[in-house]
């Protein structure tokens, strides 16, 4: 039976999401793959986990809150609005891709696609991803591993467009077993530094090839080349406020270098449209 290499899956999702993962096989004997990812170095009593269960021709993957975590859910439902529209941008995007997206809160199922009527008060969250048929479980190890590492990417890309952190830190942690009640934490936010995240969710949204020139690096250099794209930011991060929030759907392209380059050449910077003109004149 193929077993996912989760180490190998775990450090993937690392180098792209700049968040350290780390993953815990949770597979029962003789039963089918399953494992839990999770933050590294954060208590997972107010973090995070996502677990994984595959089946015959199937995935799901959920979101596990730690006891804790109440917080966190919080905030989520304090997203702004952009981060509202890139999660249902992703949402859509799944749902295209045949998969079901269900969104839970305080056991009240909400539309994961339109967040016009969510509710800002969140106290308890639930998100489910479920992708079947899916090409996992097969007699080819390339292509489940591939199918794999696009719908845990896609999820991942889901469920950090609501969470406002890079990192959460507990400011004391006074009981071994789990935060005391009433403990106090702390929510560390640097908008620009969630520049991986936002890279993720931009190349889930508008795909990994130039949107000039319409180059992809995994169709001309195989597997090294997959995924690898520069992501464009529409108005120079310089030029923003402190305060603003990037949103990946429309703040952000997917160019080549060479097209990346050529739309720096000009200020402000050449759009896309531009640049598609420019290559038509020739």
């Amino acid at each position: 039976m193929w077993r996912p290499d989760v180490e190998s899956l775990a450090a993937q999702l690392t180098r792209e999401f700049g968040l350290d993962f780390e993953a815990t096989d949770r597979q029962k004997p003789g039963g089918w793959p399953a494992f839990e990812l999770r933050p590294r170095g954060i208590p997972r009593e107010i973090a995070f986990a996502v677990v994984a269960e595959l089946g015959w021709r199937s995935l799901t993957l959920s979101l596990a809150p730690g006891a804790f975590s109440g917080p966190l859910m919080a905030a989520m439902g304090d997203a702004d609005d952009g981060a509202r529209k890139t999660f249902a941008g992703l949402a859509q995007l799944c749902r295209n891709a045949k998969a079901s997206v269900t969104l839970g809160v305080d056991r009240v199922d909400l539309d994961p696609c339109d967040s016009s009527d969510w509710p800002n008060r969140w106290e308890r969250v639930s998100l489910e991803l479920v992708k079947s048929p899916a090409t996992v479980n097969t007699e080819d190890d390339t292509a489940n591993d591939l199918e794999l590492l696009t719908w845990v990417r896609r999820y991942l890309s889901l469920a950090l467009a609501l969470m406002p952190l890079e990192e959460l830190e507990p400011e004391g942690v006074r009981n071994p077993e789990g935060l005391p009640e009433g403990a106090s934490y702390r929510v560390e936010v640097n908008r620009y530094e969630r520049s991986r995240i936002n890279r993720a969710a931009c190349i889930e949204l508008s795909g990994d090839s130039c949107l000039v020139c319409e180059f992809n690096f995994g169709e001309v250099f195989g597997e090294a080349g997959r995924g690898f794209i520069h992501v464009h930011h529409i108005v120079p991060v310089s030029q923003l406020g402190p305060d603003y929030r990037i949103d990946p759907a429309h703040d952000l392209v997917p160019l080549c270098p060479n097209c990346h380059a050529m739309a720096h050449r000009f200020n402000p910077p050449a759009s896309v449209e531009q640049l598609r003109a420019m290559r038509t004149e020739r």
